[in-house]
């Protein structure tokens, strides 16, 4: 039996006829749809479910937010967040527009400092 490489799957020969009839599988690659969201409040666990709402209510203007794609890590020691949250979006698209509209403030930021 003989193993191949396929889009980051190892298949068998055998299953080589399959793939070629079907549709190729769609792989998740990287992670260009999550974004960090720094300087967030730390807050304890009875406080969670209004931060993650604010968040909600901030970061879906921008574009769809995945179920289950808003999470913040907690300190296993004081229960509290860290102050950061990871975000994942449906698209890569809204990422990029993210990015390019921050590289566009912080050029005019940029532009009015220097005048």
């Amino acid at each position: 039996m003989l193993l191949i490489a396929y889009n980051f799957l190892i298949i068998c020969s055998d299953d080589e006829e399959i793939l070629r009839n079907e549709d190729p599988p769609e792989l998740e690659m990287g992670l260009s749809n999550i974004i960090v969201v720094d300087n967030l409040p730390v807050v304890p666990p009875e406080k969670f479910e209004k931060l993650e709402n604010v968040i909600r209510k901030i970061y879906s203007q921008i574009g769809v937010i995945k179920d289950n794609g808003l999470w913040m890590p907690v300190n296993p020691d004081t229960k509290k967040t860290y102050g950061y949250c990871f975000i994942e979006y449906n698209t890569p698209q809204v990422v990029y527009f993210l990015l390019v509209g921050f590289l566009f403030l912080v050029r005019l930021m940029t532009l009015i400092v220097m005048d």
